[in-house]
């Protein structure tokens, strides 16, 4: 009888085994794999030391620090650079069907690191898995903001993108899409990684970068729609954030702990026309306390608790808007026009104990930014050559700052000069 019972379970065992192995082959054999990636080396001289990442190859405005004793600008000399470092690699994946909806994946990596503090390290771009049903979609994990606009985004060689004019991040998300023909309706819930929003956190941890998303719990919130057809793309997003800038005050009573949240909202428009080989993309965006899109602003302290230390905050206001025309296939020709201003804060800002206003954010003493470019391309088979000049204005508050709006009494413009050479073989 145990002997019976001991080769029913042994036969049961192997009939198990023996089909999870073949679920496991089918798996495998609904899922495939496609590398892609880019090898790009560009070369790049400005006129102008700026604000940038990675070794001033993702360059964003100017940064004017100053005049030297002899009337001279301190920034105001050249810099050249070559480098390979945002070449990229990335692996698409499809799956098999899960919850009746087609599975896919992509992860994806570059060699740009810490683009600031350690610019030559592997990072992650993005890593996400989506469902795709008839009408619907399910997206989570990394992925672009959608304010970078899916597939429509400026088309220029320099690695910015057409930033801080055009939206800039990658965020983990997770994102449902409603099909309507050809009208989609989104609607995302955003965290924050390497694009973030800024605080007043001095800390020893290493994550503190990300404490102001983190601490105020509430992921950032964006609905969107988007109309596609053949030659027209047409896009409007409005978003809702809120972080905790600070969780600890001092005052003349002591250190206390702070719930006091900022909260910010933007908007977005852009629209496409693309027949034959030309192609136009307008956009503009408007909003509050943009730095964790790569876009300028902030906020600012409105008040301040002499007791506790506590913090009340009020926005910048802040708009950008471009458009960038490209002609051209093989041979290929494009411009890029940006322009953006900070319109100021909501409420008056208060003076610290020091006499002085407390403000986080983007180059919050930027009162306009102005960008043209023109570029020639050559593009033939898996290889792309460009060549392109880019010429970035930018506007700062000097002198006194007006508390009621938090702008400056007198400005200071500057201006940088790039010539780009970039060559990228694609695989």
């Amino acid at each position: 009888m145990n002997n019976y019972r001991s080769k029913t379970i042994g036969l049961i065992l192997i009939g198990l085994s023996l089909s999870l192995k073949l679920s496991a082959q089918e798996a495998i054999q609904k899922t495939s794999l496609q590398f892609y990636g880019f090898i790009r080396n560009e070369f790049y001289f400005d006129t102008y030391k700026g604000v940038d990442a990675a070794m001033d190859q993702f360059y964003l405005v100017p940064l004017y620090t100053g005049k030297d004793d002899n009337g001279k600008d301190f920034n105001n000399q050249g810099s050249a650079h070559l480098t390979a470092i945002a070449s990229r690699i990335g692996m698409n994946i499809t799956g098999p069907s899960i919850l009746g909806a087609a599975s896919s994946a992509n992860i994806e990596y570059d060699f740009a690191g810490v683009t600031t503090s350690e610019p030559v390290l592997i990072r992650i771009r993005k890593a996400f898995f989506k469902l795709n049903w008839e009408k619907s979609a399910l997206l989570v994990g990394q992925n672009w903001h959608p304010f970078w606009g899916g597939n429509v985004f400026p088309t220029v060689a320099s690695l910015n993108t057409g930033a801080p004019f055009q939206p800039f991040n990658r965020s983990p998300q997770v994102n449902y899409d409603y099909h309507i023909n050809k009208l989609t309706l989104s609607a995302t819930a955003l965290y924050e990684n390497q694009y973030v929003s800024k605080g007043f956190y001095v800390c020893s941890n290493s994550n503190q970068q990300t404490l102001p998303k983190r601490n105020a719990v509430i992921p950032e919130l964006v609905i969107g729609a988007k109309y596609v057809n053949d030659n027209i793309a047409i896009g409007v997003a409005a978003q809702h954030n809120t972080i905790k800038p600070i969780d600890r005050t001092t005052g003349t009573a002591g250190t206390f702990v702070t719930n006091e949240m900022n909260f910010s909202s933007a908007a977005m428009a852009y629209l496409k026309y693309k027949s034959g080989k030309l192609s136009v993309l307008a956009k503009t965006v408007y909003g509050q306390n943009l730095a964790n899109l790569t876009l300028l602003g902030g906020y600012g302290v409105k008040s301040i608790d002499e007791t506790t230390g506590a913090f009340t905050y009020t926005n910048y206001n802040n708009y950008t808007a471009f458009v960038n025309a490209v002609y051209g296939k093989k041979y290929q020709v494009g411009v890029f026009a940006g322009i953006g201003e900070n319109l100021g804060t909501t409420d008056a800002l208060a003076l610290t104990n020091e006499g002085k206003t407390k403000t986080a954010g983007m180059l919050t003493n930027i009162q306009n930014i102005k960008r043209i470019s023109a570029h020639l391309a050559y593009n033939v088979d898996k290889f792309r050559f460009v060549a392109e000049y880019e010429l970035t204005n930018a506007m700062y508050g000097i002198g006194d700052i007006t508390l009621s709006n938090g702008l400056y009494d007198a400005t200071e413009s500057v201006s940088n000069n790039r010539l780009l050479f970039m060559m990228m073989y694609f695989f």
